[in-house]
């Protein structure tokens, strides 16, 4: 990542991989999705945020069992298309497509 996000450098790898999987997609250039990763790793580490959407703060670990294709996704679905981001509802959009 560049700039790197503020945790490891694993998890800045992931990632980068993240980014990828955006760009796969045809929707977003580099700078676009490298963007929503930024916003997206900013605003879901946040406690503050986490606690008005009523969801649990997101952590690396919770990132890496995800795993990158599935991050990129829910990030096309909270920032993109501003889906509500219980994962209840994240399930029921993902189950639709």
């Amino acid at each position: 990542m560049d700039p790197k996000l503020p945790t490891d450098e694993d998890t800045n790898r992931f990632f980068d991989q993240v980014v990828q999987h955006l760009e796969g997609t045809g929707q977003y250039s580099f700078k676009e999705a490298t963007q929503l990763v930024q916003t997206y790793y900013k605003k879901f580490r946040d406690p503050d945020y986490c606690a008005s959407a009523g969801i649990p703060v997101q952590d690396d670990d919770f990132f890496h069992h995800e795993g990158s294709p599935e991050i990129a996704r829910r990030i096309h679905y909270c920032l993109t298309l501003k889906g509500n981001p219980k994962h209840v509802k994240y399930v029921a959009w993902r189950s639709s497509l």
